[in-house]
C-alpha cells in the first residue's frame, strides 16, 4: 500500500516539477501561437494551402515533442542520476521498478498539456483558414489534422521509453544526450535511405550485407517520422482502420519493450 501511495505521489511530483519549469510554461504559450504563425508561410502556396498547412502543423508538433524529450524530460532524468535524487526516492518504501514507472507516467502525462494546447490552437486556425480562404481549405480538413496530430504521439511515447532505457545505464546528462541524439538521427535518416535502396540502380551499387544491416537497424528503432500516415492525412487519402491500429500497436509495443528492458537493467544497477 505504501509503495502504491509513493508511486502515485511521484507521478504528481513529476508533473509539479514540470509545471514549475519556466521553459515548460513558456512552451505551452508557444504551441498556442505556432499554428497561427504557420498560416503566414502556408498562404504563399494558395492553391494547396490546406495540404501545406497540415504538413507544417505536423512538422511543428514533431519539433515540440522532440524539444520536450531532449530539453525537459532528459535533463530531469539526468538530474535524478547525477544528484542522487533517484536514490532518495528509493530509500522510501518504493521499488526501483515503481520509481521508473512513476517517472515515465509523469513525463508522459506532461506531454498532454502541450499536445492539447497545440491541437486546440491548430483546429481553431484550420477553421479560421477555411473561412478566410474558402475553396482552398476543405471543410473536413480539421478532421484529418486532428487525426494526424494524434497519430504523431505514439512514436514519441516510444522515444520517451527509449530515453528511460538509455538512462537505466547512463551516468549523467552527457551520455543520455549523446545516445538519445544518435538514436533520433538514425530514426529519421534510415527511412529515406531505405526508400532510396528500392531503386534497382542504387541497390545494385550497394553491398547486400549493408542493405541487410540497415534493415536490421531499422527494425530495432521506432518510426518517428510517421511519413506515410501523415502524407495520407495531409492529402486526404484513404487510411484503413487496420493500418492505424497496426501503427499504434507497433509503437506502443515498442514503448513497452524499451521501458521494460530499461526497468530490468535499472533494477540491477549499482547506484552507490
Amino acid at each position: 500500500m505504501n509503495d502504491q501511495k509513493t508511486f502515485v505521489a511521484l507521478i504528481f511530483l513529476t508533473l509539479q516539477d514540470l509545471f514549475g519549469h519556466r521553459t515548460y510554461r513558456l512552451s505551452i504559450a508557444a504551441v498556442l501561437l505556432l499554428p497561427w504563425l504557420l498560416l503566414i508561410p502556408s498562404s504563399l502556396f494558395l492553391i494547396d494551402i490546406g495540404k501545406v498547412f497540415l504538413d507544417m502543423l505536423f512538422t511543428g508538433l514533431h519539433g515540440w515533442m522532440v524539444a520536450y524529450i531532449f530539453f525537459i524530460a532528459a535533463p530531469m532524468l539526468a538530474r535524478d542520476i547525477e544528484l542522487g535524487i533517484a536514490s532518495i526516492f528509493l530509500t522510501l518504501p518504493m521499488s526501483r521498478i515503481s520509481y521508473f514507472g512513476a517517472r515515465l507516467l509523469g513525463l508522459m502525462a506532461g506531454m498532454f498539456p502541450l499536445f492539447m494546447a497545440y491541437l486546440i490552437s491548430s483546429n481553431l486556425s484550420i477553421l479560421w483558414a477555411g473561412h478566410v480562404w474558402q475553396g482552398y481549405v476543405a471543410d473536413s480538413l480539421w478532421i484529418s489534422g486532428s487525426s494526424g496530430l494524434c497519430l504523431i504521439l505514439p512514436p514519441y511515447i516510444a522515444l520517451l521509453s527509449v530515453l528511460f532505457l538509455i538512462a537505466s545505464r547512463a551516468t549523467g546528462a552527457a551520455e543520455i544526450g549523446v545516445f538519445l541524439l544518435g538514436i533520433w538521427i538514425l530514426c529519421w535518416s534510415l527511412p529515406p535511405v531505405l526508400d532510396a535502396l528500392q531503386n534497382p540502380t542504387v541497390a545494385a551499387k550497394t553491398s547486400p550485407w549493408l542493405i541487410d544491416l540497415l534493415h536490421f537497424i531499422h527494425q530495432l528503432l521506432p518510426d518517428l517520422s510517421s511519413s506515410d500516415i501523415s502524407l495520407r492525412l495531409a492529402h486526404q487519402l484513404p487510411l484503413s482502420a487496420s493500418q492505424v491500429a497496426g501503427y499504434c500497436l507497433q509503437h506502443l509495443a515498442y514503448a513497452g519493450l524499451a521501458w521494460g528492458s530499461g526497468a530490468w537493467l535499472f533494477s540491477r544497477r549499482d547506484l552507490a
